[in-house]
């Protein structure tokens, strides 16, 4: 697909669940062993109750989504900047789906502007977001 193809209101999707593996990989690859993550006793008692998986995991689900909407043969993509709101905790087993849609397109620059959103199983939303992405025609 080329950055002609990307119209306004083109949407993608993604989901996947939030495994021990996953939660301990991410873990070590960032170095943030927080207990909140990571000790099952120590949150029982805080407000959550359990652990919560950690809200950069939780909010990388939108870049995989990005990666799937827009690349292809013909094009890359890459994001230029973001804000993010995250909402709620993600428990380990939750299944997490993320929503992408172009809502600004900038031709001159091959630039579009996208929102995202992630829910849960529960349709709860855990995460709010803006993008603002390059297509690179490669």
């Amino acid at each position: 697909m080329r950055y002609e193809d990307f119209k306004i209101g083109y949407k993608g999707e993604f989901s996947m669940t939030i495994t021990e593996e996953k939660n301990k990989q991410f873990g070590d690859l960032v170095g943030d062993h927080n207990p909140v993550h990571f000790d099952e006793k120590r949150m029982k008692k805080s407000i959550f109750g359990r652990r919560a998986t950690n809200g950069f995991l939780t909010e990388s689900i939108i870049g995989s989504t990005l990666v799937k909407m827009f690349t292809s043969e013909d094009s890359i993509v890459i994001a230029l900047k973001k804000e993010i709101k995250l909402m709620a905790p993600v428990f380990i087993g939750d299944t997490i789906t993320a929503t992408v849609t172009v809502k600004g397109t900038y031709p001159e620059k091959q630039r579009l502007l996208c929102d995202a959103i992630v829910k849960k199983q529960d349709a709860a939303e855990v995460v709010k977001a803006e993008f603002l992405v390059k297509i690179l025609e490669v």
